[in-house]
């Protein structure tokens, strides 16, 4: 006798981009590879998002205009609503210290964009495996 397995749920990608075709054009990806996505277009739409929609993980751009992804990550990560939530930083700098700044803030992966789109889908995967 086998095993039925149920289908997974797809997993819950807020995605908080201030760009808007950056935003449009990751979120379409990850859809089309079955993930349910949030955009938020600026660093208090997403703070929002976090608590009201309970993602498995947060795509986070570090530019944002209001709140800068910094800011954002540190508040996600003091929340004991959103902290367990892993952050995917992703960003147009390549500068090592940025790299480390958005570390100690609170993200878990550090992916510069322009990226192919898989290599985001790998470092949003690497967040969710059991540690």
């Amino acid at each position: 006798m086998s095993k039925s397995t149920a289908p997974s749920a797809p997993i819950r990608v807020l995605f908080i981009d201030d760009d808007e075709s950056a935003r449009v054009g990751y979120v379409t990806y990850l859809n089309r590879l079955g993930c349910d996505v949030y955009p938020a277009a600026s660093g208090e739409q997403g703070l929002s998002a976090a608590t009201g929609w309970a993602p498995d993980v947060i795509v986070l751009d570090l530019g944002l205009p209001d709140i800068d992804g910094w800011e954002v990550a540190r508040r996600l990560k003091s929340s004991a609503h959103t902290a367990a939530v892993p952050i995917v930083a992703l960003t147009g700098s390549t500068l090592p210290h940025e790299r480390v700044s958005a570390m100690r803030a609170g993200c878990d992966r550090y992916v510069a964009k322009p990226c192919v789109p898989g290599d985001l889908m790998t470092a949003i995967k690497q967040c969710l495996r059991p540690k």
